[in-house]
């Protein structure tokens, strides 16, 4: 062998083995999404900084096929290394993640801040039990109530045919005297558009790329519940990573996790604002209607107490504590 294939083999081996490591992570979210855009930062920073050694593979827009309540299992058993997920979505498999779900227990990111500081440890053991280890979150901007007309008072709520995500969100609006409607995205749109609905609960995100301004006049901050998103690895992945790089990787994690954070929160303030600047009368809930809302909520919490698993209790207890 000449001395330029032997050098071109060393070339290819060392590319090689500087890329040895490929993950594809799953994300729902399509790639001009707020928290995608974070996942690829993420991963941009994760392979300048193991240089080359690992490399993520941001799949957006739910490529990989997954759905939300599949994704935990996902990770757990390897069919993919790394995930980005709400919380919430799997609670079927842990049923203490419904405390994400809960309405109106936060109303807003300093809420959700609060709950997560006390929530974490729990998150974490739950995580390692299935086999993946959490490397960030993000506390999404909170669901809002779009409606034809203002709302002031749980009144005017009376009947209106309201489109929600999930069960516990159709379970509070009816609870407050509204006729909630449970149904995919994609479906909302129309049946906005046909006027088969008078509102739908959602973010202000949402609200921006739905454009809801041509089919509603009024949004009320209510923000009745702030998912959080977590970005997590299968622990079979990670742990045969080197060392050096396990730690460069949890390293930028904790780095990037508040600009992640902050930059929810920012998102949230510019749809808002988008959303009045498009002719929407945005406004906060009077402190009648918050509370109407709050004593709405708190059946949703007293079940979460009794049947989300033994830390539930004690957690959602020192949650209301500290919020006070």
């Amino acid at each position: 062998m000449t001395i330029r294939a032997i050098a071109a083999a060393f070339l290819l081996s060392t590319t090689a083995a500087q890329a040895e490591t490929t993950w594809q992570m799953h994300i729902n979210f399509p790639a001009g999404n707020f928290d995608t855009q974070n996942a690829m930062k993420f991963a941009e920073a994760v392979e300048e900084e193991t240089n080359g050694e690992v490399v993520i593979e941001v799949m957006a827009g739910g490529s990989l096929g997954l759905k939300g309540p599949e994704v935990l299992g996902a990770v757990r058993d390897g069919i993919v290394p790394i995930a980005h997920y709400h919380l919430d979505t799997a609670v079927g498999d842990e049923p203490f993640f419904a405390i994400q779900g809960l309405p109106y227990l936060t109303q807003g990111f300093d809420d959700a801040k609060k709950l997560n500081e006390l929530a974490s440890p729990t998150y974490e053991k739950i995580a390692e039990r299935n086999n993946q280890k959490i490397l960030y979150s993000v506390f999404w901007p909170g669901a809002q109530l779009y409606t034809k007309d203002p709302v002031s008072d749980v009144s005017d709520l009376d009947a209106l045919k309201i489109r929600t995500a999930n069960k516990s969100s159709t379970d509070f609006l009816a609870d407050v005297g509204a006729a909630p409607v449970l149904m995919p995205w994609a479906d909302a749109l129309v049946a906005l558009a046909s006027g088969g609905l008078d509102g739908i609960a959602t973010s202000a995100t949402s609200g921006v790329d739905g454009k809801f301004w041509e089919f509603m006049g009024a949004v009320n901050t209510i923000s009745y519940v702030n998912p959080t998103a977590v970005v997590a690895v299968n622990l079979d992945s990670f742990n045969a990573l080197s060392p050096e790089n396990q730690k460069i990787i949890t390293d930028i994690a904790e780095r990037m996790e508040p600009d992640f954070r902050a930059g929810a929160e920012t998102e949230n303030t510019l749809r808002l604002k988008e959303l009045g600047e498009n002719g929407m009368n945005v406004s906060a809930p009077t402190a009648e209607f918050s509370a109407a809302l709050e004593d709405a909520a708190k059946k949703q919490w007293e079940a979460f107490a009794e049947n989300g698993g033994p830390q539930a209790g004690p957690v959602l207890d020192a949650y209301l504590d500290e919020r006070k």
